[in-house]
């Protein structure tokens, strides 16, 4: 009997297909996102803000959800300076919080 290895998955691939189904459906309102973050990281955006393309604007002021997964997600992560999993964090407290 011959095992073919190509078809052999390991712990860390599955651990990596299990995140990213995760972060894949991360996603969290607004309001949700801005409380997570909490206001010293919010007044950061805010500050970036003044600075940001018209398109950066019209995104901080008017994205009704957040998603994961979004490039302005990970460029405002980036910013802030946060990493992966301090971003799935802040995902994770987001939809703890209710209006």
């Amino acid at each position: 009997m011959l095992i073919d290895l190509s078809r052999i998955v390991t712990a860390e691939a599955q651990a990596e297909q299990t995140l990213t189904v995760r972060r894949a459906a991360m996603k969290c309102s607004r309001m949700q996102g801005v409380l997570a973050l909490g206001e010293a990281r919010w007044s950061a955006v805010m500050d970036y803000r003044s600075t940001a393309t018209w398109a950066e604007q019209v995104v901080i002021d008017s994205a009704g959800d957040w998603q994961r997964q979004s490039e302005n997600i990970a460029f405002f992560a980036y910013l802030l300076g946060l990493s992966d999993a301090e971003v799935d964090a802040l995902f994770e407290t987001a939809a703890t919080i209710k209006a």
